[in-house]
């Protein structure tokens, strides 16, 4: 298969002195590693290079560091190991080994536990509440604010209406600390310290503006989704079949992972953050047409 391959289209092969390994070689053991294992670390590939005969054979009977299969892959691989593996499709497509003719896409998937610590969930509904809190302890903060200032003879009113954006609340966070420097109001902490009014509303307003900051970010990565991991952004909580914990149906960081096969081969993956598998067909026929010009003739789905 590498033989008949462009490899000029996906290794770079002009720093090939600066490594000592020959391309074809660490692309070889790259493939099968992805092959064997779907995925494969580098010193993994190091050990197999040392003590699996296939890796032996790939590699004329040579050991290879892992650190040149990191080299080679963050530096010299110009394409994802996927555009490879949709060549190698095309090849066997060539060669007749799949009914052209026939053309069925069988699709079904599944849903596989991501690489994340179970308890670091965000929850969307969560995040909303949270976030409502935070904005009416900020509408009770600016009102204290404008009390104080009126109390003391200024002209400050800060608007209620207003979103507590964080640009918002750091810009009057700021006016705060330039009135306490003006008035000659020291900031003070530790025991024994009585702190002033004034001093209390700007740690409070510095606190909500921290707040507020982490509930939009939240916001971003959640998007359209209902949940995220900490540990793995990516990552959406989803029943799963098999629960190693307590053997019961909770919920689980994960990925929702789609397969379409024909003839007996792999012929396109989709891997996606959606816990239901009906959102998932147009834009895994998409991907397939993308990938190889056309839909195909007969898709077969479960419900």
């Amino acid at each position: 298969i590498t033989e008949r391959m462009n490899i000029g289209k996906y290794v770079d092969l002009s720093s090939r002195r600066l490594h000592g390994h020959d391309a074809m070689k660490l692309l070889r053991c790259i493939l099968l590693g992805f092959a064997d294992d779907g995925y494969i670390s580098t010193r993994k590939l190091e050990r197999k290079t040392r003590t699996d005969i296939r890796y032996r054979f790939l590699t004329g009977n040579e050991s290879i560091g892992h650190s040149s299969f990191q080299r080679f892959m963050q530096n010299d691989l110009l394409h994802p190991v996927e555009d490879i593996f949709y060549e190698l499709n095309d090849m066997i497509h060539h060669d007749d080994r799949i009914d052209i003719a026939a053309d069925i896409l069988t699709i079904d998937g599944s849903k596989f536990e991501a690489n994340a610590n179970k308890n670091t969930f965000v929850w969307k509904k969560s995040t909303k509440r949270y976030y409502m809190n935070a904005w009416k302890q900020f509408i009770n903060l600016i009102g204290r604010l404008n009390a104080y200032f009126r109390k003391n003879g200024l002209d400050v009113f800060y608007s209620k209406i207003r979103e507590p954006n964080p640009a918002y609340m750091l810009e009057i966070a700021d006016r705060i600390e330039k009135y306490m420097e003006s008035s000659e109001i020291k900031m003070v902490s530790g025991k024994g310290n009585k702190k002033s009014t004034i001093q209390k509303m700007y740690e409070e307003m510095k606190s909500l503006c921290i707040r507020m900051y982490k509930y939009m970010m939240h916001f971003d990565i959640l998007q359209d989704r209902n949940s995220f991991s900490k540990t793995d952004p990516d990552a959406t909580f989803m029943h799963m079949k098999w629960d190693y914990y307590n053997h019961t149906n909770i919920f689980k960081p994960g990925y929702n992972v789609q397969f379409g096969i024909s003839g007996g081969f792999i012929r396109n993956i989709l891997i996606t953050s959606d816990g239901n598998d009906l959102p998932t067909l147009i834009p895994f026929l998409q991907k397939y047409k993308d990938r190889y010009g056309k839909y195909p003739s007969i898709a077969v789905c479960d419900a």
